[in-house]
């Protein structure tokens, strides 16, 4: 059994889609809008304005306040809406569109199913505890029914959606479907921030200083490091099993093989700056270990002169030299250089954002300008771009899309050109 709020809910869809039966009296109600030879009286609109608040409680979860704000808010637009039914109806009739007893009959039995009243005694009762009898809603649906013929005469065949249009919807909207985001074939040369020997050796020298203070003891291992870096790991001791120190990257596995208990390494160079390790327990089945960076800073000098690199290696792309050959030659990322710079087929939602609105706009084929980060500049190439396809279900949802898009256009273009050709009188205002 339907509860009473749901019966009110689906009679909103009745009378907003086909207008106001007539039946209400309307000898003392307040004339606000003259459609040709037909009115609208304030009480009509009063109802509607009311489902509308009805309908945004009960379906769109507004509290019963905001409801009722939003549909007073909406007041004009109903009124714009019921008036174009209205003329839609006038055209109807004028077109001598007509629907059969068996049409109506099936109108009223479709909508008793989809609302499960199972009696017609039960429908009666739920009908006039809304005010309404059973004939009322008949002559109601008879409208509706020969609107909705209009309707399907006049503007459902101007729905065809086209293939390409489609894929134009696709295309613009696929930030919103992250499973079809683009992969790319990309290339890279990279152009470090190499530290000058000033530099360098200034590095040396705060290492040089770090150890001497915790070989004499005037700070702990860990306080040294955390002057210089501020990662969470700094200083900090790391217990690993022999299974887990096999999965740690190769610079931590070079420099504490081989290193004794109490020992410190000599400083290493790499991508982060200066690393210093030193073994606190060794066993054979366990090693516990503490490392401490001193960052390398590339002097202003040093950035300025990668980006003049950068800059000729983007001139020499321009004149048309090969990009796997220059990469060759130019790019300090050890691990592509030796193949062309080939970073391998990435999904642009893998890419870090700016990376991603360097690469995005790339054709096939085409470079990117230097694109500095941290570390130092990037020239990105994408050899091949796979754009992915729509699936038939997917084609369908957005099929339905633009098809309701483009009724609510060609419903709106066919009842501006009745209003255009109607007398239209309103007079919201006391």
């Amino acid at each position: 059994m339907i509860c009473k709020k749901s019966v009110y809910l689906m009679l909103i869809a009745l009378f907003i889609g086909g207008g106001i039966s007539s039946v209400h009296a309307r000898t003392f109600d307040k004339i606000i809008a003259y459609v040709n030879d037909d009115v609208v009286t304030q009480r009509e609109l009063d109802v509607l304005v009311n489902q509308r608040a009805m309908e945004l409680e009960q379906v769109y979860r507004f509290s019963k306040r905001e409801a009722l704000n939003e549909a007073e808010r909406q007041r004009s637009e109903l009124l714009d809406r019921l008036i174009r039914q209205m003329l839609l109806l006038e055209a109807a009739l004028t077109l001598k569109i007509t629907v059969t007893d068996v049409e109506v009959e099936q109108y009223v039995q479709d909508f008793k199913n989809r609302y499960q009243i199972e009696t017609d005694a039960e429908f009666k009762k739920q009908l006039n505890q809304e005010g309404m009898t059973l004939i009322a809603f008949r002559e109601q649906s008879e409208r509706n029914l020969k609107t909705e013929k209009l309707v399907m005469g006049r503007i459902v065949p101007r729905l065809q959606v086209r293939e390409s249009e489609i894929q134009k919807f696709f295309e613009e909207n696929r930030d919103q479907l992250s499973t079809k985001v683009d992969k790319v074939h990309l290339r890279h040369i990279f152009i470090a921030f190499k530290p000058s020997q000033a530099d360098l050796e200034a590095a040396y020298e705060n290492i040089r200083k770090a150890l001497a203070e915790i070989t004499a003891g005037a700070a702990k291992f860990e306080e040294i490091a955390r002057r210089y870096d501020a990662s969470e790991q700094a200083g900090a001791l790391i217990e690993a099993s022999t299974e887990e120190f096999s999965k740690f990257p190769k610079l931590f596995q070079d420099s504490l093989t081989n290193l004794a208990v109490g020992a410190f390494s000599e400083p290493i160079e790499a991508e982060r700056g200066l690393y210093v390790f030193s073994v606190e327990k060794k066993t054979d089945e366990m090693i516990a270990f503490r490392y401490l960076i001193v960052p390398l800073i590339p002097s202003p000098s040093a950035i300025q002169e990668a980006r003049k690199q950068a800059t000729d290696v983007f001139r020499k792309l321009e004149a048309g030299e090969d990009f796997s050959k220059l990469a060759l030659l130019h790019s300090d990322d050890t691990e592509t250089r030796e193949n062309g710079g080939d970073l391998g087929i990435r999904s642009l939602s893998e890419l870090n954002p700016k990376t991603r609105a360097v690469v995005e706009p790339l054709a096939p084929n085409a470079y990117s300008q230097p694109y500095e980060t941290e570390s130092g500049l990037h020239i990105f190439r994408v050899d091949e771009r796979n754009s992915p396809s729509l699936t038939e279900g997917e084609k369908a949802q957005v099929t339905s899309i633009l098809r309701q898009q483009r009724f609510q256009e060609e419903w709106d273009a066919y009842t501006n050109k009745l209003l255009e050709n109607a007398y239209v009188k309103i007079n919201l205002k006391e």
